[in-house]
């Protein structure tokens, strides 16, 4: 799809490409693979590069049938969790404004990527926001319905502060809740939240605290528990496009915990990304509609917000 600066379709995601462009010679840093392990579920030079490429255009495939477009990210030379293109970013639309606060990445190996990502998005029409002092990666975001708002994961990747940076972005509230299980290390991978208001929970990767504080999140219709094993396959890490949500696994219950509330689950096979600790919603990062705004802010003034946040 070709990216055309404020005119989105209803929903349109970031992914990125799975290898570099043909426009130096190849080596071994030119493709997505396991290198490291900064997460239970990573397991080193484990996958098997084609099928990866097979699986991933089979989500492409899906996202189209859905009836989503996307624009490609370049893959980032070396840096092989770059794939998982959600993470990098919070983007949004707003009155045809395009907006991203970068990421900042928790560990190390990820932090390569997010120089070549702010230049992208910038040089396509972004305006790219850096949060600086704070942690907050992508994956730790689910916005609430109709964009009015937001939680926030945090304990093992993103911190709690993070939660006024990411309000002064959105210009909208934001609800940290604390996560306390290393395999479910990104709020993505713990919960989601549907259009209709909907949270799909595993309760056991949440705090007693936070779980009482998400039950009383405006915007949230109704929590429905899931198992954590089903959690662990990557059944929460889901896609909704529509009325089809897409998973990247065969999780049964989930699927027809989905048909029980009135979708069409779609179900992918991403075997090759969950053995990076990543799955579907990893792997895209919607463009967020967020609505009008009374006065519009400028840049000067959200970043003062975001400043004012850290400092408090």
């Amino acid at each position: 799809m070709t990216l055309h600066t404020g005119h989105f379709a209803p929903a349109t995601f970031a992914v990125s490409q799975v290898r570099c462009e043909k426009d130096h010679v190849r080596s071994r840093d030119c493709a997505y693979q396991v290198a490291w392990n900064i997460n239970p579920h990573m397991k080193v030079g484990a996958v098997a590069w084609r099928r990866a490429c097979s699986q991933h255009r089979a989500l492409l495939r899906a996202l189209s049938e859905a009836g989503a477009g996307f624009f490609e990210l370049p893959f980032v030379h070396g840096a092989f969790d770059s794939v998982f293109a959600k993470d990098n970013a919070v983007l949004v639309s707003q009155e045809g404004e395009l907006r991203a606060l970068l990421a900042t990445m928790r560990h190390g190996q990820r932090r390569g990527e997010q120089s070549a990502r702010a230049r992208w998005l910038a040089a396509r029409g972004f305006d790219v926001i850096e949060p600086g002092r704070v942690h907050i990666e992508g994956g730790d975001v689910a916005m609430l319905p109709q964009g009015r708002g937001a939680l926030l994961g945090w304990g093992q990747r993103s911190t709690q502060r993070a939660a006024g940076v990411l309000e002064a972005f959105l210009d909208a509230p934001v609800t940290p809740l604390e996560l306390c299980d290393p395999y479910l290390y990104h709020l993505d991978t713990a919960l989601t939240v549907l259009s209709d208001g909907t949270a799909l929970v595993c309760p056991d990767a949440f705090t007693p605290e936070a779980l009482r504080t998400l039950s009383r999140t405006e915007g949230i219709q109704q929590v429905v528990p899931v198992a954590r094993e089903d959690a662990l396959g990557f059944g929460l890490n889901l896609v909704e496009v529509g009325n089809t949500v897409i998973v990247g696994a065969r999780v049964p219950r989930v699927e027809a915990l989905l048909r029980g509330l009135g979708r069409r689950a779609v179900s992918v096979k991403l075997d090759q990304f969950h053995l990076a600790g990543g799955s579907a919603a990893c792997l895209v990062a919607r463009v967020h509609t967020l609505p009008p705004v009374s006065a519009q802010r400028s840049r000067e003034e959200r970043e003062q917000d975001a400043a004012s946040s850290l400092s408090a």
